[in-house]
């Protein structure tokens, strides 16, 4: 029996091992896939928090709305209500109303029509 002559080179693997590459594609994808449904699900929860904060301001307009609402249907409010409105919104007063400035604050130097109330 004779002893097999070699070149001095290693005999190559001929049979290249396809799952390992083939792992690490799959594993890479799941990688960026989960990565980019978490950042998905952060902007969609920033999302739900903008929203419900509008959502809650606009609950306490709708309030307000009710209360003056409330307010229309009583005569009496009803008439505070445009008053308020005709001296806070459009600067008005009523007949034979003395208007003074107190030049000393600096909130009326400004506004001297404002309501401090």
């Amino acid at each position: 029996m004779g002893k097999k002559k070699t070149d001095g080179r290693k005999k190559s693997n001929k049979n290249f091992n396809w799952a390992t590459p083939i792992f690490y594609v799959i594993a890479g994808y799941m990688v960026f896939t989960i990565l980019g449904q978490r950042q998905s699900l952060n902007d969609l929860n920033a999302q739900k928090q903008a929203l419900t904060n509008e959502k809650t301001v606009v609950e306490n307009e709708l309030v307000g709305l009710q209360q003056d609402l409330e307010k229309i249907n009583d005569p009496e409010q009803f008439l505070e209500l445009v008053e308020r409105i005709a001296r806070d919104e459009y600067r008005m007063i009523r007949p034979y109303e003395t208007v003074y400035i107190d030049r000393n604050r600096s909130q009326n130097a400004i506004n001297p029509f404002s309501r401090n109330d």
